[in-house]
């Protein structure tokens, strides 16, 4: 029987949330009127706002969990699909109800899941991974499903045209965006000391970009984050590179973003705030794996030409998956800004910005 009730869960985590996006237009496309409803921590709910493969959008009531059974039981979901797989989203599943609760596979009792996915054995981006847990979920429930590919993995964030031109004007208005002049955005900051490259390196690449294509520069920062950006700017040593301004959420970040011509960028949520807005990205990838996290090549690269990476590819431990370094974090020290800025050199020069 298909589904006319379905339940999407992922709590937290801005890059996680729009990673999450392609699977439910998925959903979507093989249930074209079933009610497809996505359950999210209060602080990401504007992420999902707008976005037209959703009827509705739950907040996980984190203070009051008491509340959660009569959140999303009375709803009488068909399927409820969890994503996380954490202890929250796996109490939101149990008190669901609903007859079929997906996950990949993991250590949690059949009670709470009861249909577990076997994920694909090699890496991928985690937007087309999320899509064979969908794909996995209809084979063993005999529902024809179209296996998915890379072109299916387009990452939704609606963004307001009156919020994008209030920011486009702001810019403008600051001197930030010129006409002939490259903006390029920095986002220099990660949850994770091994996906933080140097500031060092980043003030490097924004006075080369200043000195070689009259790139105008502006450094993003959020809570506790300032003082790097501001770390950045002294040793960049140009007026051509600002801080970016405060943004009281994330729909108004992302509608600066989408202004940019190109983010450098560690791995972390920005980057993908950028690439949900069709910005060009350059990711500087240390722990982190770059096939898992940037869109793959629609020629069959590992990566797609708009979003091409930097990392210090010779290093033994490179790609670690590591939270904390057992050497000297090497991969940050010593990947030089040249890497860096040719990347985003040759980037801008291959989408028309720069020569």
């Amino acid at each position: 029987m298909l589904p006319r009730r379905i339940l999407v869960i992922h709590l937290n985590r801005v890059g996680d949330i729009l990673l999450t996006t392609p699977a439910v237009s998925y959903l979507r496309r093989l249930f074209g009127q079933a009610q497809i409803d996505f359950l999210v921590d209060r602080n990401f709910r504007e992420l999902l706002e707008g976005n037209p493969d959703l009827t509705d959008v739950l907040i996980f009531p984190k203070k009051q969990p008491w509340q959660l059974p009569g959140l999303v039981a009375g709803r009488r979901y068909d399927w409820v699909v969890d994503f996380l797989a954490n202890g929250s989203s796996a109490w939101a599943c149990l008190v669901s109800g609903a007859p079929v609760r997906a996950a990949f596979h993991n250590n949690y009792p059949g009670l709470i899941h009861n249909l577990k996915i076997q994920p694909p054995g090699h890496p991928m981006y985690a937007a087309l991974l999320k899509l064979h847990l969908i794909y996995g979920l209809c084979q063993k429930l005999g529902i024809t499903a179209p296996q998915p590919v890379a072109g299916d993995c387009g990452l939704k964030l609606n963004l307001e045209p009156g919020r994008k031109e209030l920011w486009k004007e702001v810019l403008e208005r600051s001197g930030y965006k010129q006409e002939g002049r490259p903006l390029v955005m920095l986002s220099p900051q990660s949850r994770r000391v091994t996906r933080q490259w140097r500031p060092g390196g980043f003030a490097e690449t924004a006075r080369e970009l200043i000195q070689k294509h009259r790139a105008t520069v502006v450094c993003l920062w959020g809570p506790e984050e300032r003082e790097t950006a501001l770390e950045i700017i002294r040793q960049t040593g140009h007026p051509d590179i600002r801080i970016a301004p405060e943004f009281k959420n994330l729909k108004d970040l992302a509608a600066y973003i989408s202004h940019a011509d190109c983010l450098i960028t560690n791995c972390n949520g920005a980057k993908h705030i950028a690439v949900a807005a069709g910005v060009a990205t350059v990711t500087i990838h240390m722990s982190s794996n770059p096939i898992a996290w940037n869109p793959p090549g629609a020629d069959g690269g590992p990566w797609h030409s708009k979003h091409p990476i930097a990392r210090l590819e010779n290093l033994h431990c490179i790609g670690c998956q590591k939270n904390v370094c057992p050497y000297s974090l090497e991969c940050s020290k010593d990947l030089p800004a040249s890497a860096v800025t040719q990347a985003v050199t040759e980037l801008l020069s291959n989408i028309g910005v720069a020569s």
